[in-house]
């Protein structure tokens, strides 16, 4: 008995001590898992290592597209005679008159001869772009003829410095070779801005376009013709400088079926000193921008 009651003190003992030494501990949550916060842990060290140079920006669907302007051109007026080759084929040079006088020749006149005969039906190209100003049918002394516009201001200035362009005149010229009818209303033409006028005659046929037309460099606009005054197959070329937006409904002369306005256009066109005469050449002779 007195065994037993030995061994119970004992065992009271040793679970008193045990529970002395857990409250000793200090007083702790269990380990949690750490939440995830919005600025990651810094990396461990490593290699500085650097950005490729200059990365490509991807395309941006919405920005407009980005339009590649053509280059300058200057082109043959017929087709297969380069431009050096021109002056051989001149069958009429230019020879410009004093202002305010009709004669003699204001253009130049290409023709393409084989065993000493013009021959017809060369196709002929704009030599430039620009917007058709008059479309003529079988008048005289032009014949079928087509005038295109191409303003200044759409042309290299080197260039344009390089063709030597005579300035604008003060005042009208007075021909008093030619009957001019005093027009019915004050031109529809901006005097402010200027433009070269290239008149391509005596075509072969009626043009198939129309005054308002856009034309390309090199486009075929007619073929080598003896419409008009022509005595042979023949290119007559003129080319002018003037007010930009000039447009004329049609334009003959030294015909009883001239009409008026017809006869206007004409006198407007050759003698008023509104459109002056450069030599066509010159388009050919300098060196392109």
């Amino acid at each position: 008995m007195v065994r037993h009651t030995a061994r119970l003190a004992l065992l009271g003992a040793l679970l008193a001590g045990i529970t002395s030494s857990c409250a000793s501990l200090p007083a702790t949550n269990p380990p949690a898992t750490a939440a995830p916060t919005n600025s990651p842990a810094p990396p461990a060290a490593s290699p500085t290592v650097s950005p490729p140079a200059s990365p490509t920006p991807a395309p941006d669907p919405t920005a407009s597209p980005t339009l590649t302007q053509p280059a300058f051109q200057v082109c043959s007026p017929l087709q297969g005679i380069p431009l050096d080759g021109l002056p051989a084929i001149i069958s009429n040079p230019y020879q410009p008159p004093p202002l305010g006088s009709d004669d003699p020749h204001q253009g130049v006149d290409l023709a393409q001869v084989q065993n000493g005969i013009s021959l017809s039906g060369l196709p002929v190209l704009a030599i430039l772009e620009g917007q058709v100003a008059l479309v003529m049918s079988g008048r005289f002394p032009y014949g079928n003829a087509v005038l295109v516009e191409t303003p200044l201001d759409s042309l290299p200035p080197a260039w344009l410095e390089m063709l030597d362009l005579p300035p604008a005149p003060a005042e009208p010229q007075v021909s008093n070779a030619l009957t001019c009818p005093t027009p019915a209303a004050p031109p529809e033409w901006d005097s402010e801005a200027r433009s070269l006028y290239l008149l391509y005659a005596h075509l072969l046929e009626p043009p198939a376009i129309e005054t308002g037309d856009s034309v390309s460099c090199e486009q075929v606009i007619g073929a080598i013709g003896d419409s008009g005054n022509a005595l042979n197959p023949h290119l007559h070329l003129e080319v002018r400088v003037g007010p930009s937006g000039a447009r004329f409904s049609g334009m003959a002369h030294y015909d009883a079926s001239a009409k008026p306005e017809e006869m206007t256009a004409y006198c407007q066109w050759r003698v008023s000193g509104s459109f002056l005469t450069i030599d066509p050449l010159l388009l050919f002779s300098k060196p392109q921008q």
